[in-house]
């Protein structure tokens, strides 16, 4: 190597060592990703009895989650939430009625447990195109919701146990629950257990009540929806609504459907206009490559139209239930099914 060679090789290697020495690569390290958090949390700390990540410990119980927090100037329930944003802890919640919503509106990353933990509506959803999608929500434990669960334009959402109870002194609409309604743009959403105890009807306020489980959305169809156990109780209108793809549900009971009134009720997406009138317990329209294992229909005290409608499909993405029975047989209540439809049923009693 000639002498201008080393020199030129040897400038050269001068400056990338200096440079790197300028600007070193920062990471951060699982203790300084600790301290963060803690700095965070402190701040925000208003009874230290109570462990990291307990609600309580930062002011939040049933009673007074409304309340204004002093640090931050928002309520109680608002910060929490802030804080498990920011910080990608666990936030655990005491049992009790709260009395307001539970907006998870564009939220992110969020990690709660919660101990029979009751709200009027729980909703998760992009509420405008400015705002980001809700995303990776992990709710643990069991919540109790008095209005509706809605879920609209999210992703990667996972709900250990749901309960959705009727109780107009709770619902601050002061109407019976509306149901779980999984709308459009919703992807990646699990649930172990999804149970709707009453689904109201009666008037206009009703209007939008369609099914106690609604998996719906205009050009838009939710995708991966998985539910390990879905028990409806009693319906005014439709069991479940199920439209999309990629659908997984473990096991399906629905004890008694059609029970009430289809006034004020609009039509339903998907469907042809007039449909949503003739209650069903199951409806499967425009969904494909989906699975129910097992699906139980009681029809004693049922007075829907049909037992089920198996509306529009294609038979190579079908709709496989694993085994379809029913229980009390009313011959009045009868199976309906377009052809083409897309439902394969293995086992049918």
């Amino acid at each position: 190597m000639t002498n201008t060679k080393f020199i030129l090789l040897a400038i050269l290697f001068t400056i990338i060592l200096n440079s790197c020495k300028e600007n070193p690569k920062r990471s951060t390290t699982p203790a300084q990703s600790e301290d963060k958090t803690e700095n965070i949390e402190s701040n925000y700390v208003l009874n230290d009895s109570f462990p990291v990540g307990d609600a309580r410990r930062y002011g939040v119980t049933a009673k007074t989650a409304k309340s204004s927090h002093p640090t931050s100037g928002k309520n109680f329930m608002t910060t929490v939430l802030d804080l498990a944003e920011n910080t990608g802890m666990e936030i655990v919640f005491p049992a009790g009625y709260y009395g307001m919503d539970l907006n998870l509106n564009s939220r992110k990353n969020l990690n709660l447990r919660f101990n029979n933990s009751e709200f009027s509506l729980i909703n998760m959803a992009q509420t405008n195109d400015s705002l980001s999608k809700p995303e990776n929500i992990s709710i643990k434990g069991t919540l109790i919701c008095y209005a509706s669960l809605g879920i609209t334009n999210a992703s990667k959402i996972a709900i250990d146990s749901i309960i959705l109870k009727s109780d107009i002194s709770k619902n601050l609409w002061g109407l019976r629950n509306t149901g779980c309604h999984i709308y459009f743009g919703s992807k990646d959403i699990k649930i172990n257990y999804l149970e709707v105890q009453d689904l109201g009807s009666g008037s206009d306020k009703y209007k939008y009540t369609h099914a106690a489980l609604a998996i719906d959305g205009w050009n838009n169809n939710p995708v991966n929806v998985q539910i390990k156990k879905i028990h409806i109780k009693s319906s005014d209108r439709h069991g479940i609504y199920m439209t999309g793809r990629d659908h997984l549900i473990d096991e399906v009971i629905i004890d008694k459907f059609g029970v009430g009134s289809s006034e004020g009720m609009s039509g339903m997406q998907d469907a042809e206009n007039g449909e949503e009138k003739d209650f069903k317990a199951l409806w499967i329209n425009k969904c494909y490559d989906s699975f129910i294992e097992n699906i139980t229909i009681n029809e004693l005290e049922s007075k829907g139209k049909y037992t089920a409608h198996f509306d529009s499909g294609n038979k190579e993405k079908p709709v496989t239930i694993g085994k379809f029975k029913v229980i009390n047989n009313n011959p009045d209540i009868t199976i309906l099914e377009e052809d083409p439809n897309g439902v394969i049923i293995e086992i049918k009693e």
